[in-house]
């Protein structure tokens, strides 16, 4: 199955971009799990980091350019001397992710629009998302 989003072409006729995201079951962030589940494709992710017991929000982010592999491999690697804010919690806690693939670097910057407050495209006069959530969590690839 893809996990990934459309448009309703629709509401993008009235100036209102209406984005569907399907998101991936949550996998432990593991190095093994990440080669073996996540594509490397394009699209956005979020990191969760596991407090008493309940799946808190820590990380927004996209990846194009080498993909969400890449990129999530990147944030486990205790070696990777890039850009990682979230380093402690990711190497020291119980930390999962989840993805959707987006095809257009434009679709990405206005969902990240959505979820961070970034810099959007200015394409649309709103943007609207609506989630399909799949909460189950991925323990194999």
């Amino acid at each position: 199955m893809a996990y990934t989003y459309k448009a309703d072409l629709d509401r993008v006729k009235k100036n209102i971009a209406c984005f569907r995201i399907d998101w991936s079951p949550f996998i432990l962030m593991d190095r093994f799990l990440i080669h073996g589940i996540v594509p490397s494709d394009g699209g956005i992710f979020q990191v969760f980091q596991k407090i008493n017991g309940a799946l808190e929000l820590i990380m927004v982010e996209r990846a194009f350019y080498g993909g969400l592999r890449n990129r999530i491999r990147e944030l486990i690697d205790p070696l990777y001397m890039g850009y990682n804010p979230f380093k402690k919690e990711i190497q020291e806690g119980e930390c999962y992710v989840r993805y959707a693939l987006v095809r257009l670097q434009d679709d990405m910057d206005d969902l990240m629009y959505y979820y961070t407050g970034k810099e959007s495209t200015g394409r649309y006069k709103d943007i609207l998302v609506d989630e399909k959530e799949n909460l189950q969590i991925r323990k194999n690839p």
